[in-house]
């Protein structure tokens, strides 16, 4: 027997309302609407059949959705509910992310102490830092011997080229190695044991040793490098992303579009590495922009070739952006420890593909 789509409709109303008393009582006004569109969309022709049929199908939406189909009596009912203090964290971050933009930027500003307003860099619109925002290798490396009572001669070039760990074992627990991305959120209640790099500038307490000794031997080379962004709070990095997202929206984009593409610029609250702690972003004392420009210089070039016999990776490297999701970042430098760097740098991996095959 031919059915055509009203009759079909009919049959599913039908069946809905055999369910239980409630589903019944809903298909009755559901029903008497979709009969008058029928009868309307024969008086006025086929297009407007279209639009009834349409129509009722919204209608039916909420109505399937909202109810389990599985008892027979009212009591068997279930509420068909979301908890989104199960989702997964991402998932929230998205959800609060839809709130408007600009609002976000001045509940995090108006959280954001005077000391954490001077750690934010005035990055122009060519990607140009201001030299008051940059510590220079000299100021970072005496300022360090005196907090701990050493002179430079104490600071030596540990370098070793013949370092390989083919037979080390990495524990994934190693705070070196903790995995920030889009994907992996700093751990609920993670602390960071901040220590001073110069003025009010601070990063894990930790790697201060391996960065020190990494600025001495540049400079021995002939390279001085300069500190332009280490830590960050999280409402200071939630500044930064919602200024991106602000700027994009500023130059004609949907709030959708600036917010996924601030996310390949600015690493999601959260997710940064600076927030950790563990991240720098290095320059030096003739080049001030954060472009892609950095890598061609020679203070570029040596801490791509040099960066790991001190424990430091370049954490977004041009050739890799699919992994990493993030753009090419000459000037960004995550420290991980010397052997982790070793590994990587000897293989060419990514912080992500070490995971994969070291420590999953």
């Amino acid at each position: 027997m031919f059915y055509t789509r009203q009759d079909r409709i009919r049959q599913s109303l039908k069946a809905f309302a055999k369910k239980n008393f409630i589903c019944k009582v809903l298909v009755l006004p559901v029903r008497g609407v979709f009969e008058l569109g029928c009868r309307i969309g024969k008086l006025l022709g086929g297009s407007i059949k279209k639009i009834g049929v349409s129509l009722m199908s919204l209608l039916l939406f909420p109505v399937f959705s909202s109810f389990s189909f599985g008892g027979n009596n009212a009591g068997d009912i279930t509420e068909w509910t979301i908890d989104f203090d199960e989702l997964d964290e991402s998932v929230r971050i998205a959800e609060n992310s839809l709130e408007n933009a600009e609002d976000l930027a001045q509940k995090a500003e108006a959280e954001t102490s005077e000391e954490e307003r001077k750690l934010e860099i005035a990055v122009t619109e060519s990607g140009d830092v201001p030299k008051d925002d940059l510590y220079l290798a000299d100021d970072i490396i005496n300022g360090y011997l005196e907090g701990i009572g050493e002179d430079a001669s104490n600071i030596n070039d540990n370098r070793d080229y013949t370092l390989t760990y083919d037979d080390y074992e990495f524990d994934p627990e190693d705070w070196r190695l903790i995995l920030l991305n889009k994907s992996h959120f700093i751990p609920e209640g993670y602390k960071v044991p901040l220590g001073t790099i110069y003025g009010v500038y601070q990063c894990d307490e930790r790697i201060l040793p391996d960065l020190v000794a990494m600025l001495q031997a540049a400079k021995d080379d002939g390279i001085n490098l300069t500190i332009a962004s280490p830590y960050r709070t999280s409402a200071l990095q939630v500044v930064l992303y919602n200024n991106k997202i602000t700027k994009y929206m500023n130059a004609g984009m949907s709030y959708l579009e600036a917010y996924k593409l601030a996310g390949q610029a600015v690493t999601i609250p959260g997710t940064s590495e600076h927030e950790a702690g563990l991240s720098l972003d290095i320059l030096c004392d003739h080049y001030f922009t954060l472009t892609a420009g950095f890598g061609e210089t020679d203070a570029g070039i040596w801490l791509a070739a040099n960066a790991h016999y001190y424990g430091f990776i370049l954490r977004y490297p041009a050739d890799k952006e699919y992994i990493t999701t993030i753009e090419y970042e000459p000037w960004h430098f995550r420290y991980v420890g010397v052997e982790a760097a070793t590994v990587m740098y000897n293989e060419n991996l990514t912080l992500e593909e070490f995971w994969e095959k070291y420590l999953e």
